[in-house]
């Protein structure tokens, strides 16, 4: 019975803070076409530019400086970017006789 009691406790643990960098979207800035990496690349290339996951969320985007649509090249610059919530200048009217 203990066995059970000490399984239910480490799946109700609160779940570490932070952001897969796996889950993060990737994008040509040439072109706008989504970029598809492989396996663990991601954390690697945010490993090497000491990023931390615990800084990340899903407002975090990867733009790369060009992909293999529009280029011929097998390697790209990479920058990060936090986009921000639309503002409410942005939204269409919540009211109104239309």
């Amino acid at each position: 019975m203990n066995a059970t009691k000490e399984k239910k406790l480490s799946i109700l643990q609160k779940i570490a803070a932070g952001y897969d960098p796996e889950l993060l979207y990737v994008e040509c800035g040439h072109c706008g076409a989504p970029v598809l990496w492989d396996d663990g690349r991601a954390t690697r290339l945010l490993t090497e530019a000491g990023i931390d996951p615990l800084e990340l969320d899903s407002s975090c985007i990867l733009v790369t400086e060009g992909c293999p649509a529009c280029g011929d090249s097998d390697e790209y610059g990479v920058r990060i970017f936090r986009i921000a919530g639309e503002s409410r200048v942005n939204l269409p009217p919540t009211h109104g006789n239309a």
